[in-house]
């Protein structure tokens, strides 16, 4: 397993690769999604880890769910989104291009959305942990945050550009009204 939690198989003849890949996609292991937004690193969190505050399987859950199109995956191009259910950071949240960090809030699992990290890698440029775009939201808020926060990416980039280099280009703040923007409004009794 990668440290992108990818499956690796080396010493694969090239003669046996299509039955490899026919296996593969029986067993529900060939999505074609490497390096997009459903190619996340999540920690284990909360449901099975006794450090964690929150859990990070069901947000990764819902963020996929939503997103099963290929070819909305394909348009939106490489993502790294990362998930720690602590701030332990075993997901490395502050890496990701869009970073969801568990939290405590009076006993209940909130999560903190970063926008702009990088691992340094080439795709990301010079590390740098992302930046936080408000308080936390709350789980069931979080999957409509990253719609809006990938809804203002798809309204301001450029041809050929990509959402690191959108983000950097434009900088945080629509990114950061959008994602605010989706939370969910709660009416106060007269």
């Amino acid at each position: 397993v990668t440290h992108d939690q990818n499956l690796l198989l080396p010493w694969v003849h090239a003669e046996d690769l299509h039955a490899l890949w026919l296996a593969a996609r029986e067993a529900g292991f060939a999505s074609a999604n490497v390096h997009l937004l459903t190619d996340m690193i999540a920690c284990p969190g909360g449901d099975f880890c006794a450090l964690a505050n929150a859990r990070s399987i069901p947000i990764a859950e819902a963020i996929t769910e939503r997103y099963q199109d290929l070819d909305e995956l394909d348009d939106l191009g490489e993502i790294d989104l990362h998930i720690s259910g602590c701030i332990n950071s075993c997901g490395h949240h502050h890496s990701g291009h869009i970073g969801i960090l568990g939290v405590d809030k009076d006993g209940k699992e909130w999560y903190q959305v970063t926008l702009g990290g990088s691992d340094g890698s080439l795709l990301s440029g010079t590390p740098q942990a992302g930046k936080v775009v408000g308080p936390s939201f709350s789980a069931a808020e979080v999957p409509d945050v990253i719609e809006a926060v990938l809804n203002t990416y798809r309204d301001t980039r450029e041809a050929g550009e990509t959402f690191i280099d959108a983000l950097r280009r434009v900088g945080i703040e629509p990114f950061k009204a959008a994602a605010n923007g989706a939370r969910f409004k709660v009416e106060v009794a007269a």
